[in-house]
């Protein structure tokens, strides 16, 4: 039997030896990162479960308020509408130019139920390497909830039913992106906009 200081001893060694390994091969840039080459499956299992548990931990304090005020859900429609529909899709859409192109594949919302706080959560801080922006930065909280609100809704609606509620919604004030000019996202249209 080794000693115990042998044992201890080889595992910093082999420790030591994967990490710069792991470094080298890091630095030299020999992981494609490309969005069109996928992950091998460990290292797509270790982002995921990175992902949901980060979300998780990050979501589980918030405080979901009331998500069935007519209101709320109305303001979310134009706001999805206006931001989510190209990597999100909408009911009877199966696909966008730049949803094709994305890895990994945002959820298509219009046919999943999600975690509210999860979703506020996302929404509001993005996720780092994807598609997903942080729109805390652009948007206060009660925005942010109604897009959660509308969320709640999307897979009970039908096509005709979503393009109903959308043009329902109010002007999207919160896409006014030039005050000053009049410019705005979305070809100066938005939701409520002629």
């Amino acid at each position: 039997m080794k000693p115990l200081s042998t044992v201890i001893a080889t595992l910093v060694a082999v420790a030591v030896i994967g990490a710069t390994g792991t470094g080298l091969y890091i630095y030299a840039g020999g992981y494609d990162i490309g969005a069109d080459d996928h992950h091998t499956a460990p290292v797509a299992s270790i982002m995921t479960t990175l992902r949901n548990r980060s979300i998780q931990n990050h979501a589980k304090a918030l405080v979901v308020p009331n998500l069935n005020d007519p209101q709320l859900i109305l303001k979310g429609a134009g706001q999805y509408a206006a931001m989510c529909t190209d990597c999100h899709l909408k009911p009877g859409q199966s696909d966008s130019e730049i949803r094709a192109g994305l890895y990994p594949q945002p959820p298509n919302l219009s046919r999943v139920k999600v975690d509210p706080k999860a979703a506020f959560w996302v929404i509001k801080h993005g996720i780092k390497m994807s598609a997903m922006p942080a729109w805390g930065g652009s948007h206060d909280d009660a925005t942010i909830w109604s897009m959660v609100a509308f969320v709640e809704q999307l897979p009970t609606l039908s096509p005709e039913a979503y393009k109903a509620i959308v043009a329902k919604a109010p002007p999207d004030d919160d896409m006014d992106m030039d005050k000053d000019t009049g410019d705005r996202d979305l070809g100066n249209h938005g939701p409520g906009r002629p």
